[in-house]
């Protein structure tokens, strides 16, 4: 048997992506997944189409085709891979059941499994994978469709690229070219290095202030016991890596419909979509949770860093596949909470409020980016892996984290193939928010609110009635105009 020569290495990781690749070198954080439901105007997508589509966006994104050396130390480097067999990345599998109730229960069985597995090989092997789902025989649909799983390791890209992939793909389908086989196209060549989309460090000029800086480097890696005493919000169970790194996941849709009357009323009282999911989520823990174990909470927002590439930033690199990430947490306090609590609140009034000044706290962030952020001080990290095991044992930093990835265009009205659901998860933050609020939508369309979080870190009931409670609050406005019942 011949040997494998040995990858050739490429750029160093950026601090945000040693950031992802230190977590899954240690099994606490593995993967995004996007699933999209595709669907098609004549025959079913095979496996001769999806591999004659899927190369040419391989071809396009260097980051599909990329390993990653030392990923066990704070010097990772993306490597070069000479060739990409999709028959490695690409599967299809049939979900058997009696109903299309069933039907989407497995397929998000199916995405948990994914977030739970580790990547394979990541120096000679790109850790992205394809998988293309379909119900039984015995689940009718009006159209025919097939639910399109694009499961990614997180430092090769962001959940926007992940939606952005699936735009990608799209599009390469609804290319008409002739079609060969299966086996012509599956096995990629690439012989000469990618260029690589800029570490966002080279291409985003962060500028951190002095005082910014002593701060936040003191509050990270400054004795604990030295540290100012820090009220510790409400989420769920401590960190803890003994745990098994099961995921769970419940996924809520929005009809069109809904989904109009929701933006309507976000317009009419100065919020966003992604605020109000904030003060949804907020209203419901706080009703569900008892003072004595909840009086605060916080929240995390991410927030893309694409508008704030500088002059630097090479045009052509911009449109890539990447990874480019901060952000930002929302404090609930004990006044904030008490008041939803309260038998004579106005549920609707303390949520808009929450809403208006979230996206308020937001505004004024993503204003004064990219100056004192905390990803333009991931340089002082020497030790990945010491920065996480000093996490192990101790309270998390917030109550949950709510991610848009945003919505994808309309389709047009004669394409061979749409996208009419986009199903986004997280996955376990182990050392992060107990709770991901994933959300991503199709224009004129579907949202998917996903719930994700590790099995033992929050009780399951108290998941399922967040999910029952974001159900109502979205569907109530369309039918009464307030979200209290």
């Amino acid at each position: 048997m011949s040997m494998q020569p040995e990858p050739t290495a490429l750029r160093r990781l950026s601090h945000i992506e040693l950031f992802s690749s230190s977590r899954h070198h240690l099994g606490i954080y593995r993967c995004v997944v996007v699933t999209c439901r595709y669907q098609a105007a004549a025959r079913p997508l095979d496996a001769a189409a999806l591999h004659h589509a899927l190369g040419r966006v391989v071809a396009q994104q260097p980051m599909l085709r990329v390993g990653i050396l030392g990923q066990d130390t704070s010097q990772a480097r993306f490597s070069h891979l000479a060739s990409v067999d999709l028959r490695d990345h690409v599967a299809f599998t049939t979900l058997e059941c009696g109903d299309e109730a069933r039907y989407e229960e497995l397929l998000m069985e199916t995405q948990c499994w994914h977030h739970d597995q580790l990547w394979a090989d990541v120096e000679t092997r790109a850790p992205w994978r394809v998988v293309v789902v379909q119900p039984g025989a015995h689940v009718e649909r009006a159209t025919a469709s097939q639910d399109v799983l694009f499961a990614f390791h997180h430092a090769i890209m962001d959940g926007t690229s992940g939606r952005q992939f699936h735009e990608l793909l799209l599009a390469a389908l609804n290319q008409p070219e002739p079609c060969p086989s299966s086996g012509e196209t599956a096995l990629l060549a690439f012989p000469d290095p990618p260029r690589l989309p800029e570490a966002q460090e080279d291409v985003v000029p962060f500028r951190n202030s002095i005082s910014f800086a002593i701060k936040t480097v003191w509050n990270e890696l400054g004795p604990r016991r030295l540290r100012a005493r820090a009220v510790v919000p409400w989420h769920g169970a401590a960190v803890d890596f003994g745990l098994p790194h099961t995921t769970r996941a419940r996924a809520v849709d929005v009809p069109p419909e809904a989904v109009a009357r929701l933006l309507a009323a976000c317009r009419a009282h100065a919020a966003s979509l992604t605020a109000l999911l904030h003060a949804l989520v907020l209203a419901s823990l706080a009703r569900r949770l008892p003072a004595d174990q909840a009086a605060s909470f916080a929240a995390d927002t991410p927030i893309s860093l694409r508008p704030y590439l500088g002059p630097g930033a090479d045009v052509a690199l911009r449109p890539l596949l990447r990874c480019l990430l901060t952000s930002t947490t929302h404090a609930f306090p004990a006044h904030v909470v008490a008041a939803l609590r309260e038998p004579a609140a106005d549920p609707d009034a303390l949520v808009w409020d929450a809403a208006r000044r979230l996206k308020a706290e937001l505004a004024e962030r993503q204003a004064s980016l990219p100056a004192d952020d905390v990803s333009g001080l991931m340089q002082y990290i020497g030790d990945w892996s010491a920065f996480w095991a000093k996490k192990d044992g101790q309270p998390r930093a917030d109550s949950w984290s709510v991610s848009n990835i945003g919505a994808l265009p309309s389709p047009a009205p004669d394409a061979s193939w749409s996208i009419t659901r986009v199903c986004f998860t997280n996955g376990p933050m182990v050392a992060g928010s107990p709770i991901g609020v994933n959300v991503g939508s199709v224009a004129a369309g579907t949202l998917t609110v996903t719930i994700s979080w590790q099995e033992a870190v929050v009780p399951v009931e108290l998941v399922d009635g967040l999910a029952e409670d974001l159900a109502a609050f979205a569907r109530r406005p369309h039918e009464t105009g307030e979200f209290a019942a």
